[in-house]
């Protein structure tokens, strides 16, 4: 099956196969993919002597419905080309194994951190928190890498405190268990992206239903434009393909502070719950905090 956004490596993959006009063709496009990009077809295939059908019959037998929709995924396909081939050309102190790339990434997770340092965000951390303290059922909702991972991590925070929260990283669960809620109950979305459809719809479902919506997103984002309650997070665009995202530090430490917040606002409660947790614990730790 053709991967149409590395339509690319798709081509190259053929090129040892093709014969005719098909290798013809196919070897024009690796010689300058860039230079397809902007011309029409007749002039593609003026270029190398083919006829315009032979150009849309190769377009279609690698998955598109014609030259159009080809130099579409073409261009999608170069933008991933060029961010994966840029070289990274490590400092002496790389090669020597010095501070730089430790000064790197602490230096990018160190600007998430401030980025979320504001007082705006803290306004918003305290209605999230409120919400969340009142919630009959809280729905924790994160798919893919780090987000799926800190929507379980909510729930490892917040059960501490008494509440009652369900995580779930399939999007048929969180469809599902959006559906049961209702008012009283708070969903808690957290996306690096504020992208993925299947967030929005369970979203969309909860609120159906009465549910409050918080998200961690970007502003502007879907999931952001359909919340009741956001704390706007900012996906980082300046970072090497090969280094992991801070963004997840400034949502962990959102998470934190909102459970922190909650814990606070509850008081006594929320201590003899937290009591309750390090001694059934003790036994096999001398000392373990209680949100690790």
């Amino acid at each position: 099956m053709t991967a149409l956004n590395d339509i690319l490596t798709t081509i190259r993959e053929r090129a040892p196969h093709e014969d005719g006009v098909n290798l013809k063709i196919g070897e024009e496009i690796l010689r300058d993919p860039a230079s397809v990009v902007d011309v029409s077809i007749k002039s593609f295939a003026n270029r190398i002597g083919v006829s315009e059908p032979s150009v849309i019959r190769y377009c279609r037998s690698i998955g598109c419905d014609g030259f159009k929709e080809f130099k579409k995924y073409l261009t999608q396909s170069l933008v991933l080309e060029q961010k994966f081939s840029r070289p990274d050309t490590p400092s002496d102190a790389d090669e020597g194994g010095g501070d730089e790339r430790f000064s790197r990434l602490s230096g990018s997770v160190a600007a998430a951190l401030r980025s979320v340092s504001e007082t705006d965000h803290f306004d918003r951390i305290d209605a999230v928190a409120k919400a969340l303290m009142g919630s009959q059922t809280i729905a924790a909702f994160g798919l893919g890498g780090s987000s799926a991972v800190l929507a379980m991590e909510a729930q490892n925070r917040l059960f501490r405190l008494g509440l009652h929260v369900i995580a779930h990283q399939d999007s048929y669960m969180q469809r599902m268990t959006a559906a049961t809620l209702k008012k009283g109950d708070t969903i808690l979305i957290i996306s690096s992206t504020g992208q993925p459809a299947t967030l929005v719809d369970a979203a969309r479902i909860g609120q159906t239903y009465g549910a409050t919506c918080a998200v961690m997103a970007p502003a502007g984002s879907p999931l952001a434009r359909i919340s009741d309650l956001l704390v706007p997070i900012e996906l980082a665009t300046n970072i090497p393909y090969h280094q992991p995202n801070p963004v997840r530090y400034a949502q962990m430490f959102m998470l934190d502070c909102i459970a922190d917040r909650i814990a606070l606002m509850i008081g006594k409660p929320a201590m003899e719950t937290l009591r309750r947790v390090s001694s059934a614990v003790s036994p096999q730790q001398p000392y373990l905090p209680t949100g690790d």
